[in-house]
């Protein structure tokens, strides 16, 4: 007989990827922004607005990613 699936690993993974992306997506738009300024010659206010849409994207797609991965065994 196999055993039943556990079902409690639900909370622990949609936690998880809510951490993920509450830390990732900062400091994707961050580390971003001081790229931007620093590669270009834009000042920070034009980097921070280049910036913005990927940095949101980069940050939910990867905070989510690395979240889900903390919990896999």
């Amino acid at each position: 007989m196999e055993p039943e699936p556990s079902t409690d690993t639900d909370p622990k993974i949609g936690s998880a990827i809510v951490k993920g992306i509450v830390i990732g997506t900062p400091t994707t738009l961050v580390l971003l922004t001081l790229a931007i300024w620093l590669i270009t010659d834009n000042d920070l206010g034009d980097s921070l607005a280049t910036a913005l849409l990927p940095g949101f994207l980069l940050g939910i797609f990867g905070g989510g990613f690395a979240g889900m991965a903390t919990v896999l065994d």
